[in-house]
């Protein structure tokens, strides 16, 4: 049956059993027949007011009888009502009075009106108890005519009110009640508030069914032991709960007697949630209003079978359509605009036309009407919509882009946790942002230092340290906005009225401990630490530590470097060094302990390899197990070993579980353009993995059997950070191959492909005197400068030794010393979290090269490595050997060869100053892309030099065995031409321009 109205269904109900109860609150019920009279008496009213089609009624209330008699009569008389919360700001009603032209004002209660200009006040109970009503002379309503418009948040700062029309509700009550079976004999409760289109859906859907709404009372409307008693004493069988109050329904005693057998939500982005305990169904529903309520559902499954997130398909009436920016579509797995076609989509924003048109275009393409959602998705494998967030919904927090929704989803893993919210509190400059999370906890007994210093190790698990809060507050409940979604305003206005928490400074024992803590509640920002914390464990992060030193060596008038201070996190450990520092006439070495990373290059006795490696296992594998496939270099060698061979590609991911390894996978190979077809997809296997804990985090049976399968492994994975010490460095990098070469003897000896790095070599040369080192040198020459070198090149120097001691006894060993990957050739992409795009775009700020000498850092691409890497790998006769994968001596650019021609690109001359006044530009600045690395460019490493002035003047890099082997393959050298660098400066800046460019 096709049917235009609610109307006409309302009406249907209505002849088959006008005696049924229709709607039922605390204090009383009314019938269909009962309804549909009162209704009559209201278009009665209104057509004696000359209101109809055309026009827009303001309708006030909560949720009652009086609220469904108001919007049944305006509807009956073809005007189109608008609701609005009791709670909105004068201002803001009075606004949306305008824009609808409203003469009248329909509310449930006279008191909670206050006049607005041009418009009359009419209370629904004295208008229905009026002997004047005269009769009501039915209209012909149309399926195009408009029945409600909502008004929400706009981004010009004033509402917008979005029209629906007749069509869109009826098309979407009669599949929604025949999808979750609402009938005639449902219980439906009224739980949305009036001015979210929810509330639309759990009226019409009862009355055109025929079934009963129930209206709950206040209690049931906030807690949730409270609704679900309700759910009993009613027997509702079908009910809303708002997103952000799910969690606590779900995660309650569910009583006896519960008739429910669906459960469904909207509004915001719903995190995991176990649901095999629960005797009903829970369904997750999204869609913009613009959109008629919602256009996709998914039913929850549960968490425990670990399936990618997701909203589900698109209803019958509806289509989804994921859009690249010119509006093409793309193909499973990539990430678009979620555009939405079909009859649901709304009339058009009132009084807005060419808004309208921004948001509702025409696709030539598709042939169809669209309405672009702003919201970022992709399809899953499965016909799924996978929903990512805004696409301007992302900040950016120490030059870093985040999505606090990214942060919420993490926070909500946790046992612990009930609901979170996470905002950005702005206190005036890009470097002073810091994200604060809200928390309910489930325990409200649970100690707050003892559960805040929980969430922030957990998190700092899983999470980079730019996207873990600085401050954790816990509430009792998040707020709400008059729709049910969580109130981030209001959360900001609370966190600015929170009372400034002054530093107790008896905590700290006088001296040393107090000047300190004054220091760390300045650079934190909150006073939530004491003589035994951790900097980092309590808020701190890089560019804090960066802060902390600077700030230190000022008030302790010694030199502190960033390194001193990861060395001593512990609160109580950094005063003690401090004050046995300032007692000392010159000052102990703030460095690291510098014979604590050879010690670290022995293996275990028994660690021995199995005579029989095939040469087959490297010219034809059939499984690789490829390590760090999520890294810039890793993705690419990833694309590079399915292109040049048909072995099943094994890849263990940090990961919560697998299909969300393989999403971050997907992610990171549209990241960087890198092309991955579905049939190769079919070739890659993802693995929830640790490559540092026992048998690589897989458990015995995965481990087991990738040991006996796998025929070569290269291994990519590597923590890289220059400003750690080595100690942060060692369980990544050295533990992690430890257990890496464990697996390669297991069950039968496998190849490795190591990426080592060039600075294996670090600044020797001041010690060896040579201008020239070879493949095979020994690496021990260097290691004087090693000592003193950062955290990473000791971490990479110790891991060449294990693998090298290993080759000793029979692993096949290749060696891989990568250039720096500073981009792709042909895509121009490039790791943005590389310390070298941020020196460069540093040197772009500030019109200035620091002067130093041969400084060079084997600048190359990318692809050129990984073909290089994937072609030798597969002869037998490089086992054994190291291959340095840079630029020949004719074309290996230094620091300052590099800039030139970035100066040229953008038609600038880059002044090349002294290397102190070239930092002293930056080095006091927060906002400064470098300044989280500023230890590195500072602190003095050896004879009062940084760690790029030491650099100056280095070695070049032999690479007889790289040619070679590279001979006849038709792998060409990197070549940093004009067009290659272009294509790199666009994606490391695209905001910026050459000059003359429009």
């Amino acid at each position: 049956m096709l049917t235009d109205t609610v109307l006409d269904l309302f009406a249907d109900r209505l002849a088959q059993d006008a005696t049924a109860l229709a709607v039922v609150t605390e204090t009383e019920c009314l019938t269909y027949a009962e309804l549909d009279y009162r209704s009559s008496k209201v278009a009665a009213f209104l057509q004696s007011r000359t209101i109809g089609r055309g026009d827009y009624v303001l309708v006030q209330g909560e949720r009652s009888i009086e609220l469904i008699v108001a919007f049944l009569g305006v509807i009956k008389r073809g005007a189109a009502f608008v609701p609005m919360d009791r709670q909105l700001p004068y201002n803001r009603k009075a606004y949306i009075a305008r824009q609808c032209a409203a003469s009248i004002i329909l509310s449930t209660q006279r008191h909670d009106v206050e006049p607005l200009p041009a418009t009359e006040v009419i209370t629904v109970s004295e208008l229905l108890n009026s002997s004047q009503v005269l009769s009501y002379q039915p209209v012909g309503v149309r399926g195009d005519d408009a029945i409600y418009v909502i008004f929400t948040s706009g981004t010009t700062g004033e509402p917008k009110g979005v029209v629906i029309e007749h069509h869109s509700v009826a098309q979407l009550m009669m599949q929604h009640n025949r999808d979750l079976g609402v009938t005639s004999s449902s219980r439906c409760s009224f739980m949305a508030a009036v001015g979210f289109d929810l509330c639309q859906l759990e009226i019409w859907s009862a009355l055109t069914a025929g079934a009963c709404l129930y209206v709950p009372g206040q209690d049931a409307l906030l807690n949730s032991d409270d609704y679900l008693s309700f759910c009993v004493a009613k027997q509702i069988t079908h009910g809303f709960v708002p997103t952000l109050r799910i969690y606590d329904v779900l995660n309650a005693r569910q009583p006896q007697g519960l008739a429910l057998s669906c459960l469904y939500t909207c509004g915001e982005k719903l995190h995991p949630v176990e649901v095999d305990h629960l005797p009903y169904r829970v369904f997750d529903c999204y869609g913009p209003t613009e959109t008629t309520i919602y256009v996709t559902r998914n039913e929850v499954q549960s968490k425990r079978l670990q399936r990618p997130a997701s909203i589900g398909y698109a209803i019958d009436h509806c289509r989804i359509h994921i859009l690249d920016e010119h509006l093409n579509e793309l193909v499973v797995g990539e990430v678009g605009e979620l555009c939405i076609a079909g009859p649901g989509l709304a009339r058009g924003y009132l009084g807005a036309p060419e808004l309208t048109a921004q948001r509702f275009i025409y696709s030539p393409t598709l042939k169809c009407r669209l309405y672009r959602s702003a919201d970022q998705a992709r399809v899953l494998a499965d016909g799924r919509i996978q929903f990512l967030g805004r696409m301007d919904g992302q900040t950016k927090i120490r030059g870093y882009r985040i999505e606090t929704g990214e942060i919420e989803t993490r926070l909500l893993k946790e046992p612990s946790i009930n609901s979170a919210a996470v905002v950005v509190q702005d206190t005036g400059t890009q470097a002073q942002k810091r994200l604060v999370a809200f928390v309910v906890p489930r325990n409200r007994q649970v100690h707050s230092g003892r559960l805040v210093a929980e969430l922030r190790r957990s998190l700092a698990m899983d999470l980079p340290d730019y996207m873990v809060p600085e401050l954790f507050h816990r509430l009792d409940r998040l707020p709400a906005n008059a729709n049910g979604k969580i109130d981030r305003p209001a959360l900001l206005t609370l966190l600015q009225a929170m009372p400034t928490v002054a530093l107790d400074i008896q905590r700290f024992t006088p001296g040393p401990q107090v000047t300190l803590a004054r220091a760390w509640f300045e650079v934190l920002g909150h006073a939530d630490f004491g003589p035994q914390d951790n900097f980092l464990k309590v808020g701190g992060h890089s560019l804090g530590v960066a802060g902390l030193a600077e700030k230190l060596s000022v008030q302790f008038n010694i030199h502190v470097a960033v390194r001193d201070i990861y060395e001593h996190l512990v609160f109580e450990d950094l005063a003690a060094t401090l004050h046995r520092r300032t007692q000392s006439l010159h000052g102990e070495k703030g460095a690291e302990r510098v014979h604590a990373f050879e010690a670290d290059g022995a293996l275990p006795l028994d660690m021995c390899f199995a005579p029989g490696f095939e040469s087959m296992q490297l010219k034809s594998p059939e499984h690789t197990l490829l390590t760090g496939a999520t890294g810039f270099v890793g993705i690419h060698l990833l694309h590079q070993l399915l292109t040049t061979s048909i072995a099943h590609i094994h890849c263990p991911i940090r990961c919560d579980n697998t299909p969300a390894g393989l999403v971050r996978l997907q992610q990171v190979s549209e990241r960087y353009q890198v092309p991955i077809s579905e049939s190769d997809w079919k070739r890659i296997h993802v693995y929830v993995s640790d490559l540092a804990a026992e048998q690589l985090g897989l458990g015995k049976e995965v481990f087991t059997h990738l040991a006996r399968c796998v025929d070569v492994v290269y291994h990519s994975a590597s923590a890289v950070n220059f400003i750690m010490p080595y100690s942060y460095m060692r369980r990544d990098n050295v533990e992690g191959l430890k257990q890496i070469l464990h697996f390669c003897g297991a069950q039968k000896t496998k190849a490795l492909m190591l990426m080592s790095t060039i600075s294996i070599y670090s600044w020797g040369h001041r010690f060896t005197h040579k201008s020239h080192v070879y493949e095979q040198d020994d690496i021990d020459e260097n290691v004087p400068a090693i000592r003193d070198d950062l955290g990473y090149v000791q971490s990479k120097w110790v891991m060449e030794k294990l693998a090298d001691l290993a080759a000793s006894r029979g692993l096949p060993l290749m060696t891989f010393r990568l250039g720096y990957a500073t981009c792709h050739s042909v895509t121009g992409e490039c790791a943005h979290y590389q310390w070298w795009g941020r020196f460069i775009r540093t040197c772009l700020a500030y019109g200035a090269v620091p002067d130093l000498e041969r400084m060079r850092e084997g600048l190359t691409t990318v692809d050129f490595m990984v073909e290089a890497v994937a072609h030798i790998s597969r002869d037998p006769q490089a086992l054994g050997l190291k291959f340095n994968l840079c630029q020949p001596e004719s074309t290996n650019l230094d620091l300052k060869a590099f800039c030139e021609r970035v100066g040229e690109h953008y038609g600038r001359t880059l002044s090349v100053v002294p290397y102190k006044n070239w930092l002293a530009l930056w080095e006091h600045n927060p906002e400064a892309l470098l300044y989280p690395l500023l230890g590195m460019f500072k602190d003095p490493m050896h004879a009062d030099q940084s760690i790029l002035e030491l650099y100056q003047e280095n070695y070049s890099w032999d690479r007889s065995n790289t040619v070679r082997f590279l001979e006849g393959s038709g792998i060409r050298e990197a070549q940093f031409s004009g067009e290659v660098l272009a294509r790199y400066l666009d994606k490391l800046d695209p905001n910026s321009s050459r000059q003359g460019d429009s």
